[in-house]
């Protein structure tokens, strides 16, 4: 897929899909732990993890996490998967940014957008998908976040010779205007997610199948079986 076929491709998408922003009405604290809760599961589970800690802490804030024990903070989160893990992180991160006066989170995002992302992957449990995440989620910073719908997809279309984060992510950014990698950072999670699946993909269906490099080789792929398949003449 050339860059042409990308904008075509994601201005589809954008107006194919009804975007869901999940981090509207939500505090940049609130954005971070839901994405730490999002770490390797889905997104049901996530937002049931996240509910469920809110019934058991009342107000996502640094301080009430910070106070609350970890055993507690496992079993709030338990639907979100890797309790025992994520829970520690939780209450680590919590309490990094609860120390000192103010509120830590936000002079970290009013930051440029580099040393911001620097910053936040230097606290507990926080790499650098999360921490773009909570860039462009709660701060509009324009980031890029790579999970793995979009990690899959940008596989899929031949974007990246190199299939680590960092690339990804560096694809999408250079291909994407600032103000759109927001808005379709979204639409390709909700492609994925949709249409374009790990296991039976519904390219049938799909919107944007003619610019798909990895439909395209299926087809021709399929082509070639059915010729080869196909019965030939024969000499008596």
């Amino acid at each position: 897929m050339n860059r042409r076929a990308f904008t075509r491709t994601m201005r589809i998408l954008e107006s194919r899909y009804s975007i869901d922003d999940w981090s509207r009405g939500m505090t940049s604290f609130e954005v971070l732990i839901s994405t730490i809760l999002s770490q390797n599961t889905t997104f049901a589970n996530e937002r049931r993890g996240f509910k469920d800690l809110r019934s058991r802490v009342g107000a996502i804030t640094p301080q009430r996490i910070a106070q609350t024990p970890e055993a507690e903070i496992a079993a709030a989160i338990w639907h979100a998967g890797l309790a025992e893990q994520k829970a520690p992180r939780i209450v680590a991160v919590a309490r990094t940014l609860g120390e000192g006066r103010g509120n830590r989170l936000e002079r970290i995002l009013e930051l440029p957008t580099d040393r911001a992302r620097q910053d936040l992957i230097a606290l507990p449990g926080v790499g650098p998908k999360t921490a773009d995440v909570v860039l462009a989620m709660a701060a509009g910073h324009p980031t890029f976040p790579v999970d793995t719908h979009i990690a899959r997809i940008a596989r899929r279309w031949n974007l990246v010779r190199r299939t680590d984060y960092e690339s990804i992510r560096a694809a999408l950014e250079r291909w994407t205007p600032p103000g759109k990698r927001k808005a379709w950072h979204l639409a390709i999670i909700a492609h994925g997610r949709a249409l374009c699946k790990a296991r039976n993909p519904r390219c049938g269906e799909c919107p944007v199948r003619r610019d798909c490099d990895w439909y395209r080789r299926r087809r021709t792929r399929a082509q070639r079986s059915r010729r080869g398949t196909s019965p030939r003449a024969t000499k008596d």
